[in-house]
């Protein structure tokens, strides 16, 4: 017939070279996109190996052996506070750096940076004969998981459809989480076999030979990576790119004051408030662990249908209670509240970036959300030592995760006045 011939003669050399590729029944073509898409999700997850590396074992390793090191160097409430902040006030420096340099340097090179960077803060702890190295090594912890955690997400989800995007950024924190489940246990195992129960420079030793492992896997992975820096147009001034910016902000500082005392002084105030255990208390990381990969699956999941803002308030409600099942003192309600943190405390870090990813074109990510974070820094570097100062006033930890319950329900106020928009990007 005409018609047939007229719609023969429409393929071009170009699309008839396609359709020859796909075969004559067009199953090699399934078979790619599966494959693809495989192998896009097994990009994610060893790159988010490199979360594990600035967060499991830069950032939250410290409150889990903070009460072996203050016992071991004599640190008061405020100097145990001090380490957080010392940790985020160089986290903030080390955002600066990478919002400013993101369009000068690729993405994969800024990421690698900082892992040599924290694999450095790693070493230095371990070998910390006092505070001045310990405090050294905090910050060079901080400083480089700034690179790691500014660049993690536009890396991990350059190929992930936008429909995907959320359980893709899950996947960082659960696979962080997965890490804080495995460093409690080790701890405890190496405590044992070396019948020492304030051991702490052994847990960032072992924690320094799995970085340098996982720098390695990451070499590996990122051989190919020829990403090139984005545009520019970084700078603070990048955060008027996000909608209801001040709101998100305001959000953003709110859940960093709690984020970075929660973690902080949960340990502390167990053993020094009600009389816990150490042995109990290192067991429930482990707990709230298990409670982010949970939630940091469920709720990726959840924002893709609810929508960003909508998740994140439910996360910082559930957040607020945590704060107040600390202060009830009991080893149920600590297991409790350590789960419910794990599931909600750690999933806002990935919604957030998926709040701000939904929003801005993949090129102006970093910049974006570099910017948003610069404001986070501030927020981060107060907590921990407005929460120490409390302590040692006080002489507990009460007031402290009060304070911490009132912000955190602050959050959820801000987070359900966000707009619900999202765009393919």
């Amino acid at each position: 017939m005409g018609g047939g011939r007229s719609v023969t003669q429409k393929i071009d050399p170009v699309n008839e070279s396609k359709f020859s590729s796909l075969g004559r029944r067009g199953s090699p073509s399934v078979f790619a996109v599966s494959a693809t898409l495989q192998m896009s999700w097994s990009r994610v997850i060893l790159i988010t190996l490199a979360g594990v590396v600035s967060h499991t074992f830069g950032r939250s390793t410290m409150p889990l052996l903070l009460p072996a090191i203050a016992d071991d160097l004599g640190l008061s409430a405020t100097a145990s506070g001090a380490t957080g902040s010392v940790n985020m006030a160089a986290y903030l420096c080390g955002v600066v750096a990478v919002t400013y340099l993101a369009s000068r340097v690729a993405p994969a090179v800024l990421l690698k940076c900082g892992l040599w960077i924290v694999l450095g803060g790693l070493l230095c702890l371990g070998t910390a004969p006092n505070t001045n190295q310990l405090m050294i090594g905090t910050a060079l912890a901080g400083l480089g998981g700034a690179g790691i955690w500014l660049t993690m997400p536009i890396i991990a989800t350059a190929d992930i459809p936008v429909s995907k995007r959320g359980a893709a950024m899950g996947s960082l924190t659960a696979t962080m989480a997965v890490g804080s489940i495995v460093v409690p246990f080790a701890t405890s195992a190496l405590r044992n076999v070396i019948n020492n129960d304030g051991a702490w420079r052994e847990i960032w030793l072992l924690e320094t030979a799995s970085a340098a492992i996982i720098l390695a896997i990451l070499y590996f992975v990122l051989r190919g990576d020829i990403s090139t820096p984005l545009p520019l147009g970084a700078g603070i001034k990048a955060i008027n790119r996000l909608q209801a910016w001040k709101t998100a902000v305001f959000f953003y500082m709110a859940f960093a004051f709690v984020a970075a005392s929660w973690f902080q002084f949960f340990g502390l105030s167990l053993e020094n408030d009600h009389r816990m255990s150490r042995e109990f208390t290192t067991q429930l990381w482990a707990l709230m662990g298990i409670g982010g990969v949970i939630g940091a699956v469920i709720f990726g999941r959840l924002s893709d249908r609810l929508g960003r803002p909508r998740t994140m308030c439910l996360v910082t409600a559930i957040g607020a209670t945590t704060c107040l099942l600390v202060l009830v003192g009991n080893t149920w309600a600590a297991a409790l509240a350590a789960l419910l943190y794990g599931t909600a405390g750690m999933a806002v870090p990935p919604l957030t970036a998926a709040f701000v990813r939904d929003q801005v074109a993949e090129q102006d990510f970093t910049a974006v959300f570099g910017a948003m974070t610069i404001f986070y820094g501030p927020a981060s570097v107060l907590g921990p030592i407005t929460g120490g100062v409390l302590a040692d006033l006080t002489g507990s930890y009460f007031f402290t995760y009060s304070l911490l319950a009132i912000v955190f329900a602050f959050a959820s106020v801000a987070a359900w006045q966000l707009p619900n928009l999202e765009r393919s990007t």
